[in-house]
């Protein structure tokens, strides 16, 4: 997830849900990694572009791509464009779709009233792919294995932060 102590991240404006589902639509349209998304951004005093941002859509720096292509090759990305006009700069990103996976939730997982997820717990048969997003329809939940989560760590990546996921304990 986003690290919160990054105060002043870039954010985006805001975008609909029907261009949100335009979006996840075209991850799966061929050649769509070769059309770039423009994204307009709110400007400030002081705006860090990290290396990590979830909200429209997950997207991660050229130097996060990089790790993640070694741990995930078939990743589906696209190139973001991220546009500051008051400041007339802009910043590319890559928007990322990491392969979502279904029932790998175990029952033990416990959810908000909204549907939101409060406590995850993953199956322990579920597949031992290093990155991958669960299937849920109110929030991008993005799951990397530990080996992963160490590369990341390992380099100067600003603005992810990671959270120790429960394994279901079986009798």
């Amino acid at each position: 997830m986003t690290d919160p102590r990054w105060i002043n991240r870039v954010e985006t404006e805001p975008v609909g849900e029907l261009q949100r589902r335009a979006w996840n639509q075209a991850f799966h349209d061929s050649g769509s990694e070769y059309t770039a998304m423009n994204l307009y951004v709110r400007s400030g005093l002081h705006v860090d572009y990290t290396d990590y941002l979830e909200h429209p859509l997950p997207m991660v720096s050229d130097q996060l791509l990089e790790i993640l292509m070694l741990y995930c090759p078939q990743l589906i990305r696209r190139a973001a464009v991220l546009t500051d006009t008051k400041r007339m700069t802009q910043e590319t990103y890559w928007a990322i779709h990491p392969p979502a996976l279904a029932n790998v939730l175990s029952p033990h997982t416990r959810r908000r009233i909204d549907g939101t997820l409060e406590r995850i717990v993953l199956k322990p048969e579920f597949s031992e792919a290093p990155f991958f997003q669960l299937m849920e329809l109110r929030e991008t939940v993005i799951v990397v294995n530990l080996a992963l989560a160490e590369s990341i760590l390992r380099r100067d990546v600003t603005g992810v932060q990671f959270i120790p996921l429960e394994l279901e304990h079986t009798n």
